[in-house]
């Protein structure tokens, strides 16, 4: 899903947001950093009223069950407490909205960022939660139902940080909560696009695509429709083409990681295969070694093989990367430096 970021205008905010895309990283701000001081506004007396009639029914005198009802409330104090210091990146479906452009893009005086979702969170997919905004008239309420079904974590954190006013519904909200507030980083293909307003310097903007040169990002200028309030984007041609490419490197291959006396006889035609992979999973932009590369049992079907490449990312952090044989052949043609090592 593509998913878009709106950036300011004004200089100091422009450097630091410019910073920021050279640097791989966005900010997640907790919940009381926000432009909307309603943020997280949710109503849980009802349930506290609920947790005690239960008691109640179970038999309040009873120490044990007077116990657990205490630990129940401050194990949901303890759950309510940590939205304050998650953290909260904003990001719209929508790059063609006029309020969204006047109100976080400094009046067209800044731009705005398309991402790939999916690649933007990749890299804390374990730590970070995705959700739709939900748009509603009142202020939601906690019930017995949210805790008893609290094994449905994503639905408790955004009814507890997910809702807001209907009169927000324009800005088409999509979050990505992370654990901590902060810096995060993510995987630099996540970023698709950039979108310059209206009134964006000419400067910024070749400074803009100077400095990202070699990342395949794509660049559009915002226009006013004729006769209209609505927006068009046109694409601009980079000023900077060049063949260096962001972040390349020829990895290493770990010794064993190729063995093609492990495909079975069934597959042995595919072999050559392996030795491809190897290659393309080598020039991953995060890889450090080649771990291993073999045919994936789970995902391949008959006569329709899945390779996998298991690579090294950092010390304790390994990615895997699943390819058809159609897509290795793609991939490998466009391998211009067979043969080469540690480019």
């Amino acid at each position: 899903m593509r998913v878009f970021k709106y950036r300011g205008g004004d200089e100091s905010i422009f450097i630091r947001d410019l910073d920021s895309l050279e640097k791989d990283t966005f900010w997640s701000p907790t919940i009381d950093k926000l432009n909307d001081p309603c943020e997280g506004l949710f109503f849980h007396e009802d349930l506290l009223s609920q947790i005690d009639l239960t008691a109640g029914l179970l038999g309040r005198g009873r120490k044990e069950v007077a116990s657990s009802v205490e630990a129940v409330k401050q194990s949901l104090k303890e759950l309510i407490d940590k939205k304050d210091s998650a953290g909260i990146y904003s990001l719209s479906k929508n790059c063609f909205d006029e309020l969204l452009w006047a109100h976080y893009a400094s009046s067209h005086e800044g731009f705005c960022i398309e991402y790939e979702l999916d690649t933007l969170v990749y890299f804390g997919q374990s730590d970070y939660h995705t959700f739709d905004v939900k748009y509603i008239d009142h202020p939601p309420s906690l019930h017995i139902n949210d805790i008893l079904k609290i094994n449905e974590k994503i639905n408790f954190i955004q009814k507890l940080i997910g809702i807001k006013s209907k009169r927000w519904a324009y800005e088409k909200e999509i979050r990505v909560i992370t654990s901590v507030s902060g810096i995060q980083h993510y995987d630099y293909r996540a970023v698709k696009a950039i979108y310059f307003g209206l009134r964006m310097p000419e400067e910024r903007k070749r400074e803009v695509m100077r400095r990202l040169c070699g990342r395949d990002i794509k660049y559009y200028q915002i226009h006013l429709k004729s006769n209209s309030y609505k927006f068009s984007a046109e694409a601009i041609d980079d000023p900077y083409p060049t063949d260096t490419k962001y972040l390349y490197s020829i990895a290493s291959i770990a010794e064993y990681a190729v063995d093609p006396s492990t495909l079975n006889e069934k597959w042995s035609e595919f072999s050559p295969y392996l030795a491809k992979m190897a290659e393309i999973v080598r020039r991953e932009p995060y890889c450090n070694e080649v771990q291993i590369v073999e045919l994936s049992h789970d995902k391949s079907k008959p006569g329709k093989p899945i390779f996998f490449g298991q690579y090294q990312r950092s010390k304790y952090r390994y990615e895997n990367l699943y390819l058809t044989p159609e897509q290795i052949d793609e991939r490998y043609s466009k391998i211009a430096d067979l043969g080469q090592q540690n480019v």
